[in-house]
């Protein structure tokens, strides 16, 4: 029920301020007080008791009311607005983002396309039986570096995909694209942090030069402590080699010349009892190893056993460059037990091919540590380097300030 403008009305309250409050809490402004009165009002038991109580007549001020009313519902109209506006923008934007990611995947696809164009034209040849004349040298080249199979189709693979059969017309373009992803395709163990004592344990086939090797690495961390001003490492030398004869005399000519005393451990007792006694005291311990067909496992997991000491040590399969990729292929998977991480690569002197090595690190996602190419301790042991790998490619025409500054900090 609505009331009109100007009907007289009462409120009643203790005092004059409360029924202001209550008028308050009820229409805000919107009302105008036209009278009060104090009367009294029976209460308490039975109505014995009188208390006073104030009157207040009022009216309801209906026009301000309707004003503040409007203000109001115009505040609202113009916030809805603004709010509408603000979700057609969103809204543009949204459309904008759809149509520039469609435009975006459109192009995608249309690049896509153009490279499965290219390498569908580029394999037509291939399918009857005529094979670029580009591809046919970058083949030739491979196959003289000894690149096993797989690896050569890994980069046949590449060079279709990479380019169109009027690119392939420049030769020297894809000849340097070939010789990048060789580069990239090697991986150089990276060196780890120094806690003592550092243990290096070098395992690998008959024949690959390990103990010259280990005396090599032994010798350059006096060599390098040396050269560094620094104080020299206290080292541990042993050999669980019980296989060879004069193995452990060959070792311990090496350590007469570096002042060293060698050991030796047949036991994974022995290896222990060795590590326990000089691991508080030394910075490093190397140990030598037998060496063993590829194929034979039985004594592979015997030595396996001797080394199964906590030690936490660097592992290095030691082959040499000289060894035919099918058998680097056998020795990687047959000395895998053993738990290495990288690879030495040594007389590398002996052999001017590196694809066989290459190809077969790349195929075990194994890293290379270092190349020796020759006798003399502690020289010819080098670290691996990619640059140093790819100058030795036969036949390529090597751009070496690219490869230098594509693979040098590597």
């Amino acid at each position: 029920m609505s009331l009109e403008s100007g009907t007289l009305l009462t409120i009643e309250g203790a005092t004059l301020a409360e029924c202001k409050r209550k008028l308050q809490d009820k229409y805000g402004d919107d009302y105008e007080i036209k009278n009060r009165e104090s009367i009294f009002k029976s209460c308490g038991f039975l109505g014995l008791k009188q208390k006073e109580v104030q009157v207040v007549t009022y009216v309801i001020n209906h026009k301000r009311a309707y004003d503040n009313y409007s203000s109001t519902i115009r505040e609202r109209e113009s916030e809805e607005e603004q709010l509408e506006k603000n979700r057609q923008a969103i809204l543009q934007a949204q459309n904008a983002t759809l149509i520039n990611g469609a435009i975006t995947s459109l192009a995608n696809k249309m690049e896509e396309m153009n490279k499965q164009i290219n390498s569908i034209n580029s394999n037509i040849n291939s399918a009857t039986g005529e094979v670029h004349e580009t591809i046919r040298r970058i083949e030739d080249l491979l196959e003289q570096n000894e690149f096993t199979m797989s690896y050569i189709r890994m980069i046949e693979e590449k060079i279709r995909a990479q380019f169109s059969l009027d690119e392939l017309d420049d030769f020297n373009l894809v000849e340097r694209y070939v010789v990048d992803w060789i580069g990239e395709s090697i991986q150089i163990s990276q060196e780890k942090p120094f806690r003592p004592p550092h243990v290096v344990i070098i395992i690998g086939p008959t024949g690959v030069g390990k103990t010259t090797t280990l005396a090599k690495l032994a010798a350059n961390t006096i060599l390098d402590a040396k050269n560094k001003n620094i104080p020299r490492p206290k080292l541990c030398i042993f050999t669980i080699d019980s296989m060879r004869v004069g193995a452990l005399e060959q070792l311990e000519r090496y350590g007469e010349a570096m002042d060293q005393k060698v050991l030796k451990a047949e036991t994974a007792e022995d290896v222990k009892e060795i590590y326990e006694e000089y691991k508080e005291h030394t910075d490093y311990i190397f140990v030598d190893t037998g060496g063993y067909s590829p194929n034979d496992a039985t004594h592979i997991g015997m030595m396996k056993n001797v080394l199964d000491v906590n030690m936490n040590p660097d592992v290095y399969l030691s082959v040499s460059a000289s060894t035919k990729a099918s058998d680097l292929q056998t020795i990687f998977r047959n000395y895998e037990p053993l738990g290495y991480e990288s690879v030495i690569v040594t007389k590398c002197d002996e052999s001017k091919q590196f694809g066989n090595i290459i190809s077969v690190l790349w195929d075990r996602r194994k890293t290379i540590s270092y190349i020796t190419d020759g006798q003399r301790v502690p020289r010819n042991i080098r670290k691996a380097s990619i640059v140093d790998i790819l100058l030795n490619l036969n036949g390529f025409n090597i751009d070496r300030v690219h490869i230098e500054n594509k693979f040098g900090e590597q």
